[in-house]
């Protein structure tokens, strides 16, 4: 089971995560998709562990004990106050570095939103090599896609995954994004398997094939 943590972000909020120390030497950072909650990351996040990563799995603001005692709904936010979670990513950087982590031994996975955070935070960190992002879009709730992914620097990679089925339209975003950066993607097409973290649980395969991206 993880160890239960928390942190504050720049603008105060608390954010409550879930922690799975490992001996390794590298690290990621789990983003949940939109509603869910830190423990929809739970089995990826022991199977990395097992890999030798240690994952920090958090709940974004708005959402699961990150709501400082009610005050912040995600079904709430406007898209200014959704843009704020790119602190609460900031946040989770900064605490992770505490346990060892650096730009350039750590990983990001993300899904819906958190795919579009885990972005424009490789936009915003260069030495950070790579994120997985499941289901990304080009605009969620303001967290936009289009103009981070062509800053990406030379050694950054995203793997980009989406579903044709998929109702938010996560292909055509993920289609556009590759159009962008076809040197700085690659874009895993996938098929009936729905949006973000459930295309995980609906094909567990698809997990081995982005542990064989991170060379896991």
């Amino acid at each position: 089971m993880p160890e239960r943590v928390s942190f504050t972000t720049q603008d105060g909020v608390e954010i409550v995560g879930d922690w799975y120390p490992a001996p390794g030497k590298r690290f990621a950072i789990l983003l949940h998709i939109r509603p869910a909650t830190k423990e929809s990351w739970r089995r990826w996040a022991e199977i990395l562990r097992e890999r030798g990563v240690s994952v920090l799995a958090y709940d974004q603001r708005g959402h699961g004990e990150s709501t400082m005692g009610g005050t912040i709904d995600f079904e709430k936010m406007t898209d200014d106050e959704s843009r704020g979670k790119r602190l609460d990513l900031e946040a989770a950087f900064a605490w992770l570095e505490g346990k060892g982590a650096t730009d350039g031994n750590t990983f990001l996975m993300g899904g819906s939103i958190g795919a579009n955070l885990a972005i424009r935070f490789l936009s915003e960190h260069p030495g950070v090599p790579t994120a997985i992002a499941l289901s990304p879009g080009l605009d969620y709730r303001g967290v936009t896609t289009g103009d981070a992914i062509s800053n990406l620097s030379g050694v950054q990679q995203v793997v980009l995954i989406a579903s044709d089925d998929d109702q938010h339209d996560s292909f055509a975003s993920c289609a556009k994004l590759h159009e962008l950066a076809p040197e700085r993607t690659t874009f895993l097409r996938q098929t009936g398997l729905g949006h973000g973290t459930h295309m995980l649980e609906k094909d567990p395969a698809l997990f081995d094939a982005i542990l064989a991206r991170l060379s896991l």
